[in-house]
């Protein structure tokens, strides 16, 4: 009974590291459609690289764009995507905080194609 009690426990701790460590960073695909990213909100570490794939799953061209951020890391990364396109790229931050992304084709962000990264240290 006891090996059976430790090995329920294990699995719990088990399972609770997972969910805190959960989408935090590595890797996530961001689908790319009428007017929305999903999904719009994603989660990385300062200083980790974090793979995106983008994959533009709508009917429009979409990109992905932070507007009052300059990135050294996501020059020369092209995220402009017509349908059916995907795209893999490595974002890595700096600093902690929350960096929005738009889709910065005319109208999309004003239609409410934004996202953000937030970063934790």
């Amino acid at each position: 009974m006891k090996p059976l009690i430790a090995l329920i426990g294990l699995a719990l701790i088990l399972v609770v590291l997972i969910a805190i460590r959960g989408g935090r960073s590595g890797a996530v695909e961001i689908s790319m459609y009428e007017m929305r990213f999903a999904p719009n909100q994603i989660y990385a570490d300062v200083g980790v690289p974090l793979t995106v794939r983008l994959s533009n799953v709508g009917n429009e061209r979409h990109d992905l764009a932070f507007p009052s951020l300059s990135m050294p890391h996501l020059q020369g990364l092209e995220s402009n995507l017509g349908p059916g396109e995907s795209r893999t790229i490595t974002l890595r931050f700096d600093e902690a905080g929350t960096y929005t992304f738009i889709c910065a084709l005319p109208g999309h962000a004003a239609s409410g194609m934004t996202g953000a990264v937030f970063v934790r240290p």
